[in-house]
């Protein structure tokens, strides 16, 4: 599910915090990024229980709307589009969902006031009252109001990322691209879609017994990286034009050496995706000026290698820039 992209912002953040700590065990930096990635994956199962957690909020609202000593005729004959929405009702049924969401014995007795002020101003938006005032409903109707619960109300909500943060403090970090991750479930699902569909998995390809290629990528990048750090370090200090290698930001350091890397040591990736990734992460995680340093450096690189051919690619169209 995770792309090569995000597999890569996860790198970077394990390389980081390696070389910031000092640390000089690859093999420990490996076992935390997978640690990190499961975790992950965990936060993602929180995310879809939390959609679940406001469903049954709303039906629970409207029963004991129709509870009330002098219940109005709207209580008593309320609109139950929200709450017969066929999507919500896919995973709360979902068996793989509810099994991974016992394993990690979640509940959200302690977070009643957030589910109240998230669904306080969801109901209050045009999008929600749009949906429910509609004449005739469909499933992607259904759908639809999901996705923009999740794009509208939970992205930019501060108080569910301060929340899962204090659960597990990566979780901050992370809150973002597993709701990318929601996103895309909530897309995988169609009207047919059966209580025994299995959720997507965490690597593209995931099977059982076997290593998914996607996984073995990011934990390839990473130990690479480390060990030959020496080796990309002195190719920086070459192709730094004068540039004093002490003044080099550590985020760009190690941006050049995950491009270094991957131009060096993984055959099947083309050298454009790797430079245009580089950059793009320099230009998200880094100075406003990095991607442009970045892209100067490992472009000379990648002259270098060719001319030298110490770069070698297997595949035709994976050397072209």
């Amino acid at each position: 599910m995770l792309n090569r992209r995000q597999l890569r912002i996860k790198a970077l953040q394990s390389l980081y915090a390696h070389f910031q700590s000092g640390e000089t065990n690859a093999l420990a930096t490996e076992k935390s990024l997978v640690t990190n990635l499961d975790k992950l994956y965990d936060l993602y199962i929180y995310q879809l229980s939390f959609l679940t957690a406001i469903h049954r909020f709303a039906e629970e609202s409207l029963e004991a709307s129709k509870n009330k000593y002098i219940p109005t005729p709207e209580d008593l004959n309320p609109n139950t589009r929200f709450i017969d929405n066929k999507f919500l009702h896919q995973i709360a049924m979902n068996k793989d969902f509810l099994l991974k969401e016992d394993n990690l014995k979640i509940t959200w007795s302690l977070a009643s006031d957030t589910i109240r002020n998230v669904v306080h101003e969801f109901r209050s938006s045009k999008e929600y009252v749009k949906y429910m005032q509609r004449e005739e409903n469909t499933y992607e109707n259904d759908k639809d109001i999901i996705l923009g619960l999740v794009r509208n109300h939970l992205i930019k909500n501060e108080v569910m990322r301060s929340y899962f943060e204090e659960i597990n403090s990566m979780w901050s970090e992370d809150y973002y691209m597993s709701l990318a991750m929601v996103n895309i479930t909530i897309h995988s699902f169609s009207e047919k879609t059966d209580i025994s569909q299995k959720l997507p998995t965490l690597y593209k390809g995931e099977k059982q017994g076997r290593v998914a290629e996607d996984k073995a990528f990011v934990i390839d990048l990473v130990r690479e990286t480390i060990v030959n750090r020496e080796k990309f370090d002195e190719i920086i200090v070459e192709k730094s034009n004068n540039w004093e290698f002490d003044r080099i930001a550590n985020m760009d350091l190690i941006l050049l050496r995950m491009g270094m890397a991957e131009i060096f040591k993984f055959d099947s990736i083309p050298l454009k995706v790797t430079l245009n990734e580089m950059i793009e992460l320099a230009k998200h995680f880094s100075s406003p000026r990095s991607s442009v340093f970045v892209n100067g450096l490992l472009d000379r690189t990648i002259a270098d290698g060719l001319r030298s051919k110490t770069i070698q690619k297997k595949g035709r169209g994976l050397v072209g820039q």
